[in-house]
């Protein structure tokens, strides 16, 4: 019978030993999914008397490769930045409502305190509703005022329903940290296979505000296998980053210039194949980082066209989305701090003048390389 590839699925969980499959603790929602099982073929092109070059194909090492497709989801993009290095979490306040609330409400009574200016999420399936805080008061219970949505809340909630802050997720690079490696599983309507082992080599996340952010990423593992009895995958109910969101700092200005943001980190990922009597890698291997952007913008400024001309690179460059509360408040910055602008031009060949750039992380002790990432979400546990 002929297959519905919408019905199948991709699922992913961070393993403790390289190698050793585990089930998905977590499913991505994909919108398009390669995994291939290469293998290295010997030829037996011997001299055998025969007009035949070809006299014999044997089956040498393994490795998977795959590359997948997804929009940026807030509770996704943790797990593909960790291509950058490992997960500084700075937990958010959990606590609960001391007493019931109603709609229109502009404060709130909490057990804890929660400072002001932070983004929670009260109560929670369909009573879930975001807010901003200001300023708190008393002694406990406390009393938060609501400063966003303007109206106050949209929702009443019943006391003692819990009251969470973001967690934040700042990623580095680390020379002394191991850089993780995943069991993939690929649902393909007929079957379901299992990859092992796998490591990040190449992570795109793209930006432009006329569609959806994106996030694409390649990896390298083991060879995968079928596997049985694993669970019906549950999806994500947050919404993802949109482009429009997106807001574009450069030499420390903010710059409403910006057409699209195009970020590749890359590490060279080598599955080495040694004397372990396996078709399968003794181990996947990671290399150095290389964080390049690429960036346009609307020319009717000289700004960003100096920051290649005069290889300015004191000025950070930073690139945040952030979403409305009503959508779930999440942000997702990326910094190069000392950033090389190694490419530039404008081009007169569209209706207005535009500019490309090219922009390169370069090492420096405040991004603890070329790049770091801070992510603002509800994800509490470490990627």
């Amino acid at each position: 019978m002929t297959l519905l590839s919408r019905l199948g699925w991709v699922g992913i969980a961070k393993e403790s030993t390289q190698g050793t499959f585990l089930a998905p603790t977590f499913y991505l929602p994909v919108t398009k999914s390669d995994f291939n099982i290469e293998y290295t073929q010997l030829k037996d092109e011997s001299y055998r008397a025969n007009d035949t070059n070809l006299q014999g194909l044997y089956q040498g090492v393994g490795q998977t490769t795959a590359s997948l497709e997804l929009a940026a989801y807030p509770d996704c993009i943790g797990y593909l930045l960790r291509v950058i290095g490992p997960d500084t979490v700075t937990a958010g306040v959990s606590t609960t409502l001391s007493s019931s609330t109603t709609v229109g409400a502009t404060s709130i009574s909490t057990v804890a305190t929660i400072p002001a200016g932070s983004t929670i999420a009260i109560d929670t399936s369909t009573s879930l509703e975001y807010a901003v805080t200001g300023t708190p008061s008393g002694s406990g219970p406390y009393t938060i005022p609501i400063t966003t949505p303007a109206g106050g809340l949209t929702k009443s909630h019943s006391s003692a329903v819990t009251v969470i802050s973001q967690t934040t997720h700042t990623f580095k690079q680390s020379t002394t940290v191991a850089k993780p490696t995943y069991s993939l599983v690929d649902y393909n309507v007929f079957e379901t296979w299992g990859y092992p082992g796998t490591m990040l080599s190449e992570v795109g996340i793209k930006i432009d505000p006329k569609g959806m952010a994106t996030l694409d990423a390649k990896v390298t593992g083991w060879i995968g296998s079928v596997q049985t009895g694993l669970a019906a995958p549950t999806f994500t109910s947050v919404q993802p980053m949109l482009g429009w969101q997106w807001a574009m700092t450069n030499a420390g200005s903010s710059s409403t210039r910006g057409l699209s943001y195009d970020l590749t980190l890359k590490r060279d990922i080598d599955a080495i194949h040694a004397s372990n009597g396996s078709q399968q890698p003794r181990q996947v291997f990671s290399g150095v980082l290389d964080a390049d952007i690429k960036y346009k913008a609307i020319y009717e400024s000289d700004a960003d066209y100096n920051l290649y001309l005069q290889a300015l690179q004191t000025s950070p460059t930073s690139a945040v989305l952030t979403q409305p509360v009503t959508a779930g408040g999440a942000s997702l910055a990326l910094t190069t701090t000392t950033p090389g602008w190694s490419k530039g031009g404008y081009d007169k060949g569209g209706t207005y003048v535009t500019a490309d750039f090219e922009i390169s992380g370069i090492y420096n002790t405040s991004d603890a390389g070329a790049i770091q990432a801070v992510l603002k979400n509800w994800v509490t546990s470490a990627y």
